[in-house]
């Protein structure tokens, strides 16, 4: 058995980037033996097993071959006689396309050192032309290293997937996880136009084309970043929030905050507080609903509000959000009480209002 460091992590250290994770392929073994050391299996087809204690992904080496559409339609054979370079020889492009042994060598029998060199983006084998998931992860690195080119011949392949029409049996939910993992995902569909992709892929039909916000400032962390980016680009560039997010089996919190984003935004940001507008006020307010916290914050970070105004509704809003019946109010009858709290909403709006004002 030999244990070899794969992919991004090798491809990332030689571009002097801090790897975000690491992926293992095996050399030599048996789905017997790795569980025989500790190693819990994961994957049935092409066996991944889980290390016992970093919790690392472990990858027999495999290869492929094509038996039906999408990048499902393979058959995987993991015997024990696979070879690393075999192994690597199946994959995308060259510069994912190095290993690593435990000494630290470099195992690079497709120049992919020499691409990474001379920022060339070069599939590693014709086998590129048989998975349309490639297409997209294409577009990824394409975002991901603006400084590369991609070959003249590896567009010819794209082409090739295209028109094929493999496209097409991509699943939404692998879609959605390409998107995802995407720096910036208008840059991200701009290169998927680009290579003419697309009008095959479901769900991206659906896109118009849009600007793209910089959510770097006032971000709290890469997490609510990416849901910013992702809402605010739905939000923008999609008609039917509800089916686009349904064909990509996309998450509600990113669903629900780009059709607030759209219901919402334009009102809020063309908002002028102005005296006998109160109504207007409790109407905004109320289509935000503020009962969703996380949410609202999310929506006040992405959109460009300017500082005076987002201080003015938020404040408003903890006004609205603290106000309680007394215990008296609280035993009157249930049209008393919707009456009592519209009253007093209009007054604590009246006052809110009057305040900015005069401040």
């Amino acid at each position: 058995m030999k244990i070899y460091l794969v992919g991004g992590a090798v491809r990332d250290k030689l571009l002097g980037i801090e790897p975000k994770e690491r992926d293992w392929v095996v050399v030599g073994s048996t789905p017997k033996e790795m569980k025989k050391n500790g190693f819990k299996q994961v994957g049935k087809d092409f066996p991944v097993f889980i290390h016992p204690k970093s919790g690392e992904e472990y990858a027999l080496a495999r290869t492929e071959r094509k038996s039906g559409h999408g990048y499902t339609g393979f058959e995987f054979n993991t015997n024990s006689n696979v070879t690393l370079e075999e192994d690597l020889e199946r994959r995308d492009l060259t510069i994912n396309a190095i290993a690593e042994d435990e000494s630290g060598e470099l195992i690079d029998p497709f120049q992919g050192k020499k691409d990474i060199k001379n920022k060339k983006l070069r599939h590693v084998s014709n086998a590129f032309s048989e998975d349309p998931l490639r297409v997209l992860r294409l577009a990824r690195f394409m975002v991901k290293f603006p400084k590369f080119s991609v070959i003249p011949s590896t567009i010819d392949m794209v082409k090739e997937i295209v028109d094929s029409g493999e496209l097409a049996y991509l699943t939404g939910e692998r879609v959605w996880l390409e998107m995802y993992k995407s720096d910036h995902i208008d840059e991200f569909y701009t290169k998927l136009e680009y290579l003419r992709a697309t009008e095959k892929i479901i769900g991206l039909r659906m896109i118009n084309k849009s600007r793209e916000r910089d959510f770097e400032k006032g971000t709290s962390n890469e997490l609510s970043k990416k849901i910013h980016q992702i809402s605010y680009f739905i939000k923008s560039c999609v008609d039917d929030v509800d089916t686009f997010c349904d064909e990509l089996k996309i998450p509600n919190e990113y669903r629900d905050l780009a059709k607030i984003l759209k219901k919402c935004e334009q009102d809020i940001l063309e908002y002028v507080p102005e005296i006998g507008e109160y109504e207007k006020l409790l109407e905004l307010i109320d289509r935000l609903d503020i009962r969703k916290t996380e949410r609202l914050n999310n929506f006040f970070e992405c959109i460009d509000i300017s500082d005076e105004l987002k201080i003015f509704f938020e404040s408003f809003i903890d006004r609205i959000k603290n106000f309680r019946l007394n215990q008296k109010d609280q035993k009157k009858h249930k049209d008393e009480i919707i009456r009592l709290i519209k009253t007093t909403h209009e007054e604590i709006a009246r006052d809110h209002i009057m305040n900015y004002l005069n401040s």
